[in-house]
């Protein structure tokens, strides 16, 4: 699913594809997907969303994008788009069986905001609404603010995972900083103090790697998806051995989630 650098690497997409461009027409193929208010429900639906949106967008060019965690806001003259990709959306250059929205350029290009599951969506609304709902229930960005300091007792990754404390970062990217912090993400929140350097240390170089992973692509390919590649160390390889010490990578599961680590190097 998204987490702060496929997000990251779709503003970035975004604005390059439609720097310059202004948008000529808008087709709907699943007005599920655009809402009336900040959601993941596609009950949260509204044709007057949809009106809105049309008339934010067509015969205009986007101002700029903005990102907060692993929420995009996207501006333009006539208003705002909150942009959610939920767990498995994304903005696209590429046909797929999933657009939900597409966007006409006048240069003859389009794109398509495709989900399988619906669970993100698009919400038109003004830049005050949008600046607000962008930041709202979160905590710091994870990539663009220091790291918060963990208290309680918590398992770390969980905690990592908590979006009101940190914005950002999810399952996979919350396994790989601890692997690369060498902290055992069943470690309790507080007794990561003594720690908090190496465990900053380790987010920004998960982040960075995987920003500078996605960045030599336009499109975002999941690792969940058929036939992806996958260029994690330990993510998803239980039973495969550490990059790092060569002990055998291990599984468990924490908040109803695939947690993978190394309990060879990760103290």
């Amino acid at each position: 699913m998204p987490e702060l650098p496929e997000v990251e690497t779709c503003r970035r997409s975004l604005d390059r594809w439609t720097r310059d461009r202004r948008v000529d027409r808008i087709e709907f193929l699943d007005p599920r997907s655009i809402r009336d208010r900040r959601g993941d429900r596609p009950s949260a639906a509204s044709e007057r969303a949809a009106d809105r949106v049309r008339e934010i967008v067509t015969g205009h060019s986007p101002v700029a994008t903005r990102r907060h965690g692993k929420r995009l806001l996207w501006t333009w003259p006539r208003g705002c788009l909150l942009l959610h990709l939920g767990m498995t959306g994304k903005w696209t250059r590429l046909p797929s069986p999933f657009t939900k929205l597409r966007l006409h350029l006048d240069d003859g290009s389009a794109i398509n905001f495709a989900d399988p599951r619906l669970l993100g969506g698009v919400v038109p609304c003004t830049a005050a609404a949008g600046a607000a709902w962008l930041v709202e229930g979160l905590g710091p960005d994870a990539w663009d603010a220091p790291l918060p300091r963990f208290t309680g007792s918590r398992p770390i990754k969980v905690a990592l995972m908590d979006q009101a404390r940190v914005a950002g970062l999810g399952n996979l990217h919350a396994a790989e900083a601890l692997w690369r912090a060498g902290i055992d993400p069943r470690c309790p929140s507080g007794d990561t103090t003594s720690r908090h350097e190496a465990l900053e240390a380790g987010v920004r170089a998960q982040l960075g790697l995987a920003l500078d992973e996605l960045g030599e692509n336009d499109e975002i390919t999941y690792v969940e998806e058929a036939g992806a590649a996958n260029p994690f160390p330990v993510y998803q390889r239980q039973g495969e051995a550490c990059p790092r010490c060569a002990g055998e990578i291990a599984r468990m599961v924490q908040a109803g989630r695939s947690t993978y680590w190394c309990p060879g190097c990760q103290r």
